[in-house]
């Protein structure tokens, strides 16, 4: 045997609790310091093990710190830190690379639900401990999970997530962010957003219910209709003065039908006139929208609502070349707020 797994061994026989706690430490500097051979990791393994039973809750807080980010550390003493209490755990559960999917699958599934919020937030999780973790449909679980972009979730796991993030206007925002969200849920997760938004809209102005429904309506006489235009613009202008105009009011105006209302807002947020707007719409209504968009700083999420919501309009048309969407996308990337706002001002003076 090395002189370092006779030192270990010696060291294991102390039973005064500090000279416990120096042991255990130094015994998990040993194992962090440099990779143990094959015949003295099971020994040191073994001696972690032993000491990490009778050390103070506050000593394993220490050693779970010290091993959750060393790849070489002894897997048992990992697997018993993980399955400890969660203040014990939280470390090896973020961090450690010693832990496999099974090893988390079985912690979820017997674990508490700290375990559960812990492992739904570790980067990279796969398919099947994602699943474990929601098993109990637990709304802090799911939270954590939402807000882990970098966690593989399956179709099932996601309409879990889904049934929560709608009655939350935040998680919505958060699940609209993830890059593998299925596209029928885009429109549910939108609605809940702007439908957030309207009603902050109307009780900071103290709109009676329904008073928002008449704005922007254009199936009225003229003279009706020149009213509608008085109310958007003066709608907008306050939400402008009190700070409360964005780009999500916008939206979900548009998506309501509210298409003067969503005038007024887009030409604000873009320092532009409504007659400018109008005019670049008429230019190219495609590249004018994209333009608005990226200018009054519409997440990019939003912007197929936008589309359908023009379509409805009957601004855009409803058979767009295949590479619309595309060249859409290309004014977000290579567009700045600032430069789409140029260019849109310039589309709206070729008319």
């Amino acid at each position: 045997m090395s002189d370092i797994a006779s030192a270990l061994t010696h060291l294991a026989r102390i039973r005064d609790p500090q000279s416990r706690a120096a042991l255990a430490l130094g015994v998990t500097d040993i194992c962090v310091g440099s990779p143990l051979t094959n015949r003295t990791q099971p020994l040191a393994n073994d001696i972690l093990l032993a000491l990490a039973l009778k050390v103070e809750e506050s000593v394993r807080i220490q050693m779970a710190s010290r091993l959750a980010e060393c790849e070489w550390a002894p897997r048992g003493i990992v697997r018993y830190l993980a399955f400890d209490a969660p203040c014990v755990a939280e470390a090896v559960i973020r961090k450690s690379l010693v832990l496999e999917p099974e090893d988390l699958v079985e912690l979820a599934n017997t674990g508490s639900r700290e375990h559960r919020i812990l492992i739904a937030g570790r980067c990279h999780i796969g398919i099947a401990v994602s699943d474990a973790v929601i098993a109990y449909s637990e709304p802090e679980v799911i939270d954590r999970l939402i807000r882990n972009t970098t966690a593989r979730i399956s179709d099932s796991a996601m309409s879990v997530c889904m049934e929560t993030a709608i009655a939350d206007e935040s998680l919505s925002r958060l699940m609209l962010e993830r890059d593998d969200i299925p596209p029928a849920f885009v429109d549910r997760l939108t609605a809940r957003i702007l439908e957030a938004v309207r009603d902050q809209v109307a009780q900071h102005f103290g709109l009676e219910a329904g008073k928002l429904d008449e704005i922007g309506t254009n199936a009225q006489p003229a003279a009706a209709a020149e009213d509608s235009e008085t109310e958007a613009r003066k709608l907008v202008e306050r939400m402008a003065a009190a700070g409360e105009l964005n780009g999500t009011v916008a939206v979900r105006a548009l998506t309501d039908g509210k298409s003067l209302l969503f005038d007024y807002a887009i030409a604000d947020l873009c320092s532009l006139s409504v007659e400018q707007w109008r005019a670049a719409l008429g230019m190219s209504s495609m590249r004018a929208t994209a333009l608005a968009c990226r200018a009054a700083r519409i997440d990019t999420s939003l912007f197929p609502s936008v589309v359908r919501g023009m379509q409805k309009t009957g601004r855009i048309q409803e058979d767009l070349p295949p590479d619309a969407m595309v060249s859409a996308a290309n004014i977000f990337q290579k567009f700045t707020p600032g430069s789409a706002h140029d260019a849109l001002r310039r589309l709206a003076a070729q008319v």
